[in-house]
């Protein structure tokens, strides 16, 4: 049973347990390379670590409020689901906007470079330049640095990105592109927003057609 599992852990890893709940449910996923901003390079997470080696053990607590963890190894993810769907990531539009398309960068770079589960090292005018080589904008809003910067640091808090310099308030932060992102937008996602962007490229270009 669980609680006897438990306590026949050390009392260090019974404090590495309770910070690894609590980093799964504050940030839906856990990831094995991190960037460590002190030292200024990728390092092998030991949440992550501590997830693998006590995996069982944490599905085993978590399932007792309808929770799991998902794992995969070759990308390196861990991610925090709940079975009434209570975690679903609800973003706005223009956040959404940002997520897909950094999806679809990550994708791109995964099958130009082959190596699966990397993190990607992007900075906000790359973003931007995809957003405006695929026709991607937000409604109403002039596309900008600073925008993207709200849209990122709002990504960044489930540890989909991880920031490497810059600032987002500022609209100039570079950071990393994490693989949770696959997560984070299924291929089902990807199918329907794509679908979505396509109509809405083919209503504008029929208006501006009609005013000729």
């Amino acid at each position: 049973m669980f609680e006897e599992a438990f306590l026949q852990l050390t009392r260090a890893d019974q404090d590495a347990f309770a910070k690894a709940i609590n980093e799964l449910l504050l940030n839906s996923f856990i990831v094995r390379d991190e960037f460590d901003r002190r030292e200024k390079t990728i390092k092998i997470n030991p949440t992550y670590r501590f997830i693998e080696r006590y995996y069982d053990l944490i599905n085993a607590y978590l399932s007792f409020a309808g929770w799991r963890v998902d794992k995969d190894l070759i990308l390196g993810v861990f991610s925090l689901v709940n079975e009434y769907n209570h975690n679903r990531l609800r973003f706005d539009r223009e956040v959404s906007l940002v997520l897909f398309v950094l999806r679809l960068i990550y994708e791109e770079e995964r099958k130009e470079g082959g190596h699966v589960g990397d993190s990607v090292y992007l900075t906000t005018p790359l973003v931007m330049k995809v957003m405006h080589d695929r026709g991607i904008g937000f409604p109403n809003k002039r596309l900008s640095g600073r925008l993207i910067g709200r849209c990122l640091k709002e990504i960044a808090a489930h540890n989909i990105i991880a920031r490497v310099s810059g600032s987002y308030d500022e609209g100039n932060v570079t950071f990393y592109l994490l693989p949770s992102i696959t997560f984070a937008v299924d291929n089902e996602k990807i199918v329907a927003i794509s679908e979505a962007l396509e109509k809405l490229a083919l209503r504008d270009a029929g208006t501006e057609g009609g005013n000729v």
